[in-house]
């Protein structure tokens, strides 16, 4: 089911808190944004209450949730509350007078102290939903407060949970409201007329909530500073993290090609002044200037690119400058040369051009920047799969443990050392271009994982390339030199998803989200689908949709849990627990119920259902893959069983309570997903990429266990498209793309009587199957368990449960199922009894059971194979084994004891397997007396009682698969009661029944047409046409 889309009126929470008189501070609480004034009058009681300025849409605290909010500012002086005052006029006359925001689309308020707090609507600047807003909101405040020359700006507030003081509450120290005020009374009253007013609370607001929706809509100018700033944030959270652990080695003289762009070439753009003086004076102090050269270099240099025209402007302009200095030099400075910094002072998109014109960078030529080795990065930080996409790791580097599940099969082939060098050197007046230094002229750069763009440059043409080269090169717009790729590496797209948590994790209830994640491959590192790998790479968003990838650096090849059991000799005594007195069908049968009954009392705590949990054991326990005398090649080990049952039976309980027991095998629920779910789905990269293959829960449970719960969920035709994986063990695709991969798969599947029956409903329960699955696929199952309301009193349900000694631990039941995963098909032993009674058994079974062809749960010709699949199961489970301990050996009490278990669960009353194959015998059995009985009914009828009708009655039911009352009429060219006489005669003689398509034959019927081409009937009947 597709998630819904959040709209603006889903972020209807808000986090809320207050002290009371008494300084007591009461724990945050979620609450609907609407019961904010029931929460601030009758809860806070008006005092002291705070509210977050972000809304949400979960009703609960969620790690990294979205978030919608207005854009806010938080203007407090402690020693002179007028300059936040007249710094709220400079930011209400830039976003009303330089941008387009209207006067309702602002709500400013005095804070009740020394303050002021405004907030600007998000839809009129298209704010959307964001998990990181208040980092894009901090960008803007620390751009505002350079470009306004701002001074009481507090950035302490972008926080992801910003508590701002509910408008009309008492304000602790000063005893005053919070109030709201109009843009004229923050423009025109003193401060004392405004604390006057905040005296009362004021209960009318400055606009009306209807008078505020009126006419609001996105301002377009606005709008594009508020997309402008977002890009610039998100740009500097790509790449200023990249940066974060480097350090510049500037000296004096020699400034970066950067810093030589803005002091040749002024800042780009208006309103980027201060930031381009801040990022020269971090420069100049870096590269070892005192403070008196720096003034006077910047102040040259103001006065040089300056628009100013007037003196007055002038000094405005000389005196913002000292400050700037003043502050960079100051001993509490956090100024920085940044790379991103410097970035982000491009210049404006003109019209008719593509991009902005950026400042000159020479990347990772730069001379300045001092490259940090993997030696020397910190310690990856290892992570779950789902917790890589935090914005805050942005170019970080993390280590987390997956499962391939799928793989683009074609690699991208893309440049990782590129040579620029410049033809044009001599009349090159380019002093900031990273080649002009150069005495060769020319520059290499090398590209890895620490370099996004790579994956920018997969899927994309040469010439996008080239432009990714251009930019990376940091060489100024220039047609005088060429680019020329030395040496190129393999990007591989990987789908992961996470690596099965731990059992400890798991009971920590530490448990992590299922994602799907597409990551990027280096190198050509060796990797392959449904293998487990601890990746190491570096997060970043992906350069062409934001999305969180990674780009990796190593693959280590993790065990899986079967390759990762080792038998010890204290495993080896720890699984004698399983093993019986001896292995006669009496002492096996007395040791499975002592399992039984521990498991049912211990765990599963379901009563009367032995036969079930007897099924689950032994497919659990099944192996891989063993030998028989009768096939030449190792046969299909793994046991596939199916569990049907009224509603309420326990079923899912049961299965869910033994897989968390034993901490194996996984469940896919087949309401929730489709055939391509479980197989495979064919996934394009990009618009007009190549395909390759997403491997679905089927094959990525390869030599473990797969519970498919709900299982009527998929329609039968769809299980059809399984069939051979089943039986061969190998899933293989034929489509645009051509693959296979293995998938030997235990598997449980367990779902309700389908369309709302109950077992009930039917003659004998097991005909249900035919409502699930056609009857190749029913023939794969190994056993069917069928399970009726009625099998159990309704009062042990509630009945108080008798202790029972546990003898088998969580752990030695999941050692001695991987002891069985994990065994090849040589270790695998049957005595030469053992051999002679499977035979046997298995003959005997097919003749009870084997004539319930369109039911095959048993079929005659592989039956053996089937029983002896089972019986080596049940060996594992009594842990039956040679003197060594590392084969399994199948004795014929294993045999015995399969055999009888089977004739109990298809005997059983929700079953009624032996019935149903002993009513196909009798339907289909046709001797010369039945024969001669059936004609002699049939000719009775006055309408066949002539041989030549009769013929063309007898051919025309033989030649259509259904026929209808009127087809009848029609096609014999009789009256419609003859047509009647002769359909009702034929249904009380079970020869046919009625379905939706019409008289459908019973194989009476067509074993009756069958005997009389037999007896040669037709031998002498032309036909004329």
């Amino acid at each position: 089911m597709a998630k819904k889309e959040l709209t603006a009126e889903d972020y209807k929470y808000v986090d809320a808190w207050y002290s009371d008189q008494n300084g007591r501070q009461i724990p945050w609480t979620r609450i609907l944004r609407s019961d904010l004034i029931k929460f601030q009058q009758e809860e806070a009681l008006n005092y002291n209450c705070f509210a977050t300025v972000q809304a949400f849409a979960n009703p609960e605290k969620v790690k990294g949730e979205a978030y919608t909010a207005p854009l806010y500012f938080d203007l407090d002086h402690a020693e002179n509350p007028a300059v936040s005052q007249a710094d709220a006029v400079k930011l209400i006359k830039f976003f009303t007078e330089d941008l387009d925001i209207r006067e309702k689309d602002i709500w400013v308020y005095f804070s009740g102290s020394k303050g002021f707090h405004i907030l600007i609507n998000s839809q009129a600047l298209g704010i959307h939903p964001r998990a990181d807003l208040h980092k894009i909101f901090k960008h803007i405040a620390g751009y505002l407060i350079h470009r306004l020359e701002l001074t009481s700006m507090d950035l302490v507030v972008y926080s992801d949970r910003r508590l701002l003081r509910l408008p009309n509450s008492v304000h602790q120290k000063t005893k005053l409201y919070k109030i709201e005020l109009s843009l004229d009374e923050v423009r025109t009253l003193s401060l004392e007329e405004i604390k006057e007013k905040a005296s009362t609370p004021r209960r009318e607001p400055v606009f009306t909530k209807d008078s505020r929706l009126e006419g609001l809509k996105l301002r377009g100018k606005s709008g594009h500073f508020y997309h402008d700033k977002m890009q610039e944030y998100l740009q500097a959270a790509a790449t200023n993290r990249k940066y974060d652990n480097e350090e510049f080695n500037f000296k004096k003289g020699s400034p970066p090609v950067c810093v030589q762009d803005i002091l040749e070439g002024g800042w780009k753009k208006d309103g980027d002044r201060n930031q381009a003086t801040v990022q020269l004076a971090c420069y100049y102090k870096d590269a070892g200037h005192n403070r008196e050269d720096t003034l006077k270099q910047l102040e040259e240099w103001v006065l040089k690119h300056t628009s100013a025209g007037s003196d007055y402007q002038k000094k405005q302009r000389l005196a913002n400058t000292r400050s700037v200095v003043d502050a960079v030099f100051s001993k509490d400075n956090t100024y920085k040369f940044g790379c991103a910094f410097i970035r982000s002072l491009h210049g404006p998109k003109k019209p008719g051009e593509k991009d902005y014109e950026r400042v000159a960078c020479a990347g990772d030529m730069c001379p300045c920047v001092k490259k940090i080795s993997d030696e020397d990065q910190a310690e990856p930080e290892v992570l779950h799969l789902s917790k890589t996409g935090d914005a805050n790791l942005s170019g970080k580097l993390v280590k987390t443990n997956v499962m391939i599940a799928g793989k683009k099969h074609t690699p991208y082939i893309v440049p990782s050392k590129i040579e620029y060098h410049c033809w044009g050197r001599d009349s090159c007046k380019k002093y900031h271009c990273p080649l002009y230094d150069i005495p060769t002229n020319t520059g290499f750069k090398d590209l890895g994982v620490h370099d996004r763009e790579l994956i920018q440059m997969t899927g994309v043409g040469d010439d996008n390339i080239t432009g990714i080269l251009k930019q990376l090169s940091g060489i100024p717009n220039c047609g005088k030199y060429n680019i020329e790729r030395i040496e190129n590496t393999n990007v591989d797209e990987l789908l992961v998803i996470p690596m099965a948590e731990e059992d400890e994790e798991a009971e920590a209830g530490e448990s992590n989200k299922y994602v799907l994640r597409r990551v990027y491959a280096v190198g050509g590192l060796p990797v392959n689908e449904n293998k487990y790998y601890e990746l190491t790479g570096y997060v970043y968003p992906h350069p062409k949709n934001q999305e969180s990838t990674l780009l990796l650096k190593s693959a280590k090849p993790l065990q899986d849990v079967v390759e990762s059991f080792r038998l010890t000799e204290d495993v080896k005594e720890q699984l004698a627990v399983f093993q019986p007195a001896d292995y006669t069908g009496e002492a096996i049968e007395e040791k499975l119920a002592a399992i039984c009954n521990d498991l049912t009392y211990n765990v599963t705590h379901i009563v009367e259902r032995d036969e079930t949990l007897m099924a689950m054991l032994l497919t659990y326990h099944s192996v891989l893959r063993f030998n028989v005398p009768w096939d030449s090649r190792p046969i299909r080990g793994w046991v596939e069983t199916k569990v049907v049952g009224d509603t309420g039976t326990g079923k899912s309980a049961m299965i869910e309570k033994i897989m968390k027991f034993c901490g194996l095998g996984s469940r896919v629920n087949a309401e929730s997903t489709s055939r391509t779910g479980l197989t495979y789905k064919m996934e394009q990269s990009g618009a007009s990429g190549a395909w390759y293959i997403v491997w679905g829960a089927w094959p990525l449970a390869d030599k473990e266990l797969l519970w498919i719960d709900e299982d009527t969920g998929i329609e039968k035709d769809e299980y059809g498209e399984m069939t051979l994986a089943r039986s061969d063990g190998k899933l293989e695709v034929k489509r645009a793309v051509t693959a296979e991969t293995p998938c030997r798969v235990r598997a449980i599947l367990s779902g309700n009587v389908p369309k709302g029956k109950r077992l009930a409903d039917y003659a004998q329960g097991v005909e249900s199957l035919k409502d699930i699955f056609n009857n190749e696929d029913i023939r794969r199952f190994d056993a069917a368990i069928f399970m009726r309301a009625a099998d159990v009193d309704p009062a042990l349900y509630n009945q108080k449960l008798p202790t029972f000694p546990s003898m088998i631990s969580a752990e030695t039941m999941k050692n001695n199922i991987l002891y069985a995963w994990s065994r090849k098909p040589d270790d695998v032993i049957f005595t030469d009894d053992t051999i002679d009674l499977l035979l046997e058994t298995s003959t005997e079974l097919s003749r009870v059971y084997g004539n319930a062809n369109d039911i095959p749960l048993v079929s005659p010709s592989d039956q053996r194979n089937k029983l002896a699949r089972l019986a080596t199961s049940l060996a594992a489970l009594t842990h039956s084994v040679d003197e060594s301990g590392e084969r399994i050996v199948v004795h014929p009490g294993h045999v015995q004891f399969i055999g009888a278990y089977l004739k109990e669960i298809y005997n059983a009353p929700g079953c009624g397997l032996n019935y149903y194959a002993k009513l196909a015998i009798k339907e289909e059995e046709m001797t010369t007396e039945k024969f001669k009985k059936i004609e002699r009914d049939l000719r009775r009828l006055d309408v066949i009682k002539k041989d030549g009708k009769y013929y063309e009655f007898i051919k025309l039911f033989a030649q259509q698969r259904y026929l209808r009352l009127g087809d009848v009429e029609a096609m014999l060219s009789i009256e419609k009661e003859d047509a009647k006489a002769i359909v009702n005669q034929l249904a009380r003689m079970r020869m046919v029944t009625m379905t939706s398509g019409g008289y459908r034959k019973t194989p009476r019927f067509n074993s009756f047409v069958a005997k009389c081409f037999e007896l040669g009937l037709f031998d002498m009947v032309d036909d004329e046409y």
